[in-house]
């Protein structure tokens, strides 16, 4: 019988475990306290990766942001993941799968959010809401 393929996966040591981990319970909170609210919210991350790791501790595969937002109750509305690497952003996407609400751009992260995420992102405003301003 054959062993199964070595997952080919970024390794990753304890403090970035440590970072997704409060990661993913930071954007549960988040989305739950939004949600409470009514408020519209997406996940952006422009440095998305494959959306899993290899542990060097354990040799483990481990699960990356992206999937760990996805995975998140109650969910966010929509997901904006931006990566440079075509490679990793095909293997997020055969990671996640495709769907509706959620957004993957392959390039320069600072001219996608700008050009892509940002517009589509701008809070909806409800009726009567005036913006303040701060005069000098």
């Amino acid at each position: 019988m054959n062993a199964p393929p070595k997952y080919e996966g970024d390794t990753i040591g304890s403090w970035t475990e440590d970072k997704l981990e409060i990661l993913r319970k930071y954007a549960a909170a988040y989305s739950t306290i939004l949600t409470k609210h009514r408020l519209r919210h997406s996940y952006i991350d422009a440095f998305a990766g494959k959306g899993e790791h290899v542990s060097k501790k354990t040799g483990e595969v481990v699960k990356g942001s992206p999937v760990n937002a996805i995975n998140v109750e109650p969910p966010f509305v929509e997901y904006f993941f931006i990566d440079n690497d075509l490679a990793k952003a095909e293997a997020l996407e055969r990671t996640i799968g495709t769907r509706e609400n959620v957004h993957l751009y392959i390039g320069d992260a600072n001219k996608i959010l700008v050009d892509k995420v940002f517009p589509k992102v701008r809070p909806l405003r409800k009726p009567g809401f005036r913006p303040t301003q701060c005069a000098g």
